[in-house]
């Protein structure tokens, strides 16, 4: 099973209690995977086509919550090998009409209804419609993936309810039509990890809070690795310039006729070549500046790159 395929059996798992965000739950996903056929008479005859078992179950327990007489059967796709699917089929009796009559779908006649925006007017009825559309139409990435969560659905119009439905919430996401269908998107971190969480979701939501604790903790960790290397690369550059100037000093016999605090500064440094310039003050008794301004001192009288003492000996 993929990760999308988890989360959505996860929604499954939790359908809301209320008759009136169970219907909005019923709605999405009949508009998201459902397809209706006008037997005539004022009937109409679904079908509901659906990834996953715990997903089936939910939407049969609520289409016969509302009366529907409806059956159930799996099946596999000849185009996605090994991936089992669930359809629910309705049958074309006046009772299945109103349970579909009861979720929005058509009207008390039979007849096919537009989306309603006024799902997205309940923030209760918005959570369950944003679950209903997820659970039939949702995908979403993994942890340790660039946030991406899509949920699609037959058309534009429903497509537009539930963008509603999410800024309801105040779960920025926006739609996005293509040829053959539309869907509410959002590559948000934070709205990838609300929106599971209002769907019920919170397993899910919470694998995405760790994942950015993880990944927040690795960027600091890097940083300062970055930090120290490079801070480290310019004390070994500075020492190695100190030492050089300081055996060339010596090599001609000017170190020698140098003032004391001079000769002092170049002793410990070639005593300790290794050893940071805060460390090196701390065994020659002075303070860090003093030290780093002698060092910068000899450097500039031997002649050995002068401008580069001046800018790697501060940080040694």
């Amino acid at each position: 099973m993929t990760y999308a395929s988890d989360v959505r059996e996860e929604v499954a798992h939790h359908p809301p209690a209320a008759a009136c965000c169970r219907r909005a739950l019923l709605g999405a996903a009949l508009r998201g995977a459902g397809t209706l056929h006008l037997t005539g008479g004022g009937h109409v005859h679904a079908e509901l086509d659906v990834a996953g078992h715990a997903v089936g179950r939910m939407l049969l327990t609520l289409l016969r919550e509302e009366g529907a007489t409806c059956g159930i059967r799996t099946y596999r796709p000849p185009r996605l090998k090994g991936a089992q699917r669930v359809l629910l089929v309705l049958a074309d009796d006046p009772a299945s009409t109103r349970a579909l009559a009861a979720a929005g779908v058509v009207d008390a006649g039979g007849r096919p209804l537009p989306p309603d925006p006024g799902v997205a007017g309940r923030t209760c009825c918005a959570s369950s419609a944003l679950a209903g559309a997820f659970a039939v139409g949702g995908t979403v990435s993994g942890p340790g993936r660039p946030a991406l969560l899509e949920i699609r659905t037959h058309s534009a119009d429903h497509a537009a309810v539930l963008a509603a439905c999410a800024a309801r919430l105040g779960i920025d996401a926006r739609t996005r039509e293509r040829p053959r269908w539309a869907e509410l998107m959002t590559r948000r971190r934070e709205s990838v990890q609300d929106l599971l969480a209002a769907i019920g979701a919170e397993s899910a939501a919470l694998d995405m809070a760790e994942d950015d604790v993880v990944r927040q903790a690795r960027g600091d960790a890097n940083r300062r690795a970055n930090f120290d290397t490079a801070n480290l690369g310019r004390q070994v550059a500075a020492a190695r310039r100190q030492a050089r100037a300081i055996a060339l000093l010596a090599a001609d016999g000017r170190l020698a006729t140098l003032p004391a605090p001079l000769r002092e500064a170049a002793a410990l440094r070639a005593e300790h070549p290794e050893l940071p310039l805060t460390e090196l003050a701390q065994r020659g008794g002075c303070a860090r500046p003093t030290l780093a301004a002698r060092l910068r001192r000899l450097v500039l009288i031997a002649g050995d790159d002068g401008g580069s003492a001046e800018s790697g000996s501060g940080s040694a």
